[in-house]
């Protein structure tokens, strides 16, 4: 009997070489806040959780203060880039941002902007807090959205896994 390349033919009482997985490419969630900044702070702890890294207790008096802005068309762009610097800094330069303030406006710069400003500053990460984390390689622009609610505002994003 032939057969063609790559075609697996099942014999009697033999089990196939293989078994399906449950396989999911991609993770998604859904994070809420009263406000915009309130919902990109959650965002900024949502990620660290997911990562499996200690979330710092935000402070709002901070001695060292270091700054980043964050510039998008809109509030979905900025929110990925928001946690896509953040994810880089946690697993590529070991960092993680104990967050002070931060705020959302939008308009400016010809009023299709929004741009999120963060003052915090970077604790290093240790290798031990680093052992259990979930790997994330990207903050994703598929699917992202973000909507006013009854309660306030709403965020889904999907996270490549």
């Amino acid at each position: 009997m032939s057969r063609k390349p790559g075609l697996f033919v099942k014999e009697p009482n033999r089990k196939p070489p293989f078994k399906e997985l449950d396989h999911t490419a991609d993770l998604r969630i859904e994070i809420v806040g009263r406000d915009e900044p309130e919902l990109f702070r959650n965002a900024v702890d949502s990620l660290y959780v997911l990562l499996g890294v200690p979330v710092a207790s935000h402070h709002s008096g901070l001695r060292e203060v270091d700054k980043l802005r964050i510039l998008g068309r809109d509030p979905e762009e900025s929110l990925v880039q928001l946690l896509g610097e953040l994810l880089y800094r946690a697993t590529v330069e070991r960092q993680q941002l104990i967050l002070g303030t931060l705020s959302v406006r939008r308009g400016g710069e010809g009023g299709g902007v929004c741009e999120v400003l963060v003052t915090g500053r970077w604790r290093t990460l240790h290798d031990e807090e680093m052992l259990d984390k979930r790997e994330i390689k990207a903050v994703t622009y598929h699917n992202v959205e973000i909507r006013r609610t009854r309660k306030g505002f709403s965020a889904r994003l999907v996270m490549d896994t």
